[in-house]
Order: structure tokens, then C-alpha cells, then sequence
């Protein structure tokens, strides 16, 4: 996919069974700051929006990726340019929506929230 620059996005961990609770920051990378959607507490099955911008039109790919607890790597969900159809690698096309609303902005949508998407997601952005 290329070099990225940036991420720093959000955090999303179930609790007790029946809440999604996501945590979101805002963070700078190489001069491109990043900002994303403000918490929100949402009952477990219910959609959930992440919202991703950053403030350099020349870093026109957004990627999303996802870190287990478990694991020690993240794992690519997928990418996109805005008005192109968005990749997914592969199960996460099932369980994920990609949305470009320009270059600089994206939003990650897991429709029905579950357990298993307890994890840590990132956004990047790219030129290439």
C-alpha cells in the first residue's frame, strides 16, 4: 500500500456483555493532525460510527486497522480513495463499512456491534 503517515485514532472495548464503549483521542503525526469522534456508549448490536479526518488533501488514502489485545500486531480492515470503491482485506468486508466523505475525511462503520470487535482501531492516511 505504501508508506503511511499518522494514526491515533480510537479505542473500541465491549464491557459487560451488552455495552460497546469507545474511547477517541486526537493526535499529531509529522504535522498532520488527526481528530476523530468524541466517546460514545452504545448497547452491544447497535452501529457504530468512527469518524476520521486530518487536515493534509495530499495524503488522499485512508486505511483502517485493527488491533487485538491478544495479538501483537494490527491488521489492515481495510483502505480507499474517496470516490472509489473502498478494499477490504479479507473477512472484514462482513463486518465493516468504509466510507469516504472527502480526501481528508472517512468513517468506519461496524453495523452490529459484537464482543468480538472489542479492539483497538487505527486511521492512516497515505499519498499512495
Amino acid at each position: 500500500i505504501g508508506d503511511f503517515v499518522g494514526y491515533i485514532l480510537f479505542g473500541l472495548q465491549l464491557f459487560l456483555h451488552k455495552y460497546v464503549y469507545c474511547i477517541f483521542s486526537t493526535g499529531q503525526v509529522s504535522a498532520v493532525t488527526f481528530q476523530q469522534s468524541p466517546p460514545q456508549l452504545v448497547a452491544e448490536k447497535s452501529e457504530v460510527q468512527i469518524n476520521c479526518s486530518h487536515n493534509d488533501g495530499n495524503l488522499a488514502l485512508m486505511l483502517w486497522y485493527q488491533h487485538m489485545k491478544e495479538n501483537q500486531s494490527m491488521t489492515l480492515i481495510g483502505y480507499g480513495y474517496q470516490n472509489t470503491r473502498q478494499t477490504f482485506e479479507g473477512q472484514f468486508e462482513k463486518q465493516f463499512k468504509l466510507t469516504r466523505g472527502s480526501a481528508t475525511t472517512g468513517t468506519l462503520t461496524i453495523p452490529s456491534a459484537e464482543l468480538s470487535h472489542s479492539a483497538v482501531y487505527f486511521c492512516a492516511a497515505s499519498t499512495q
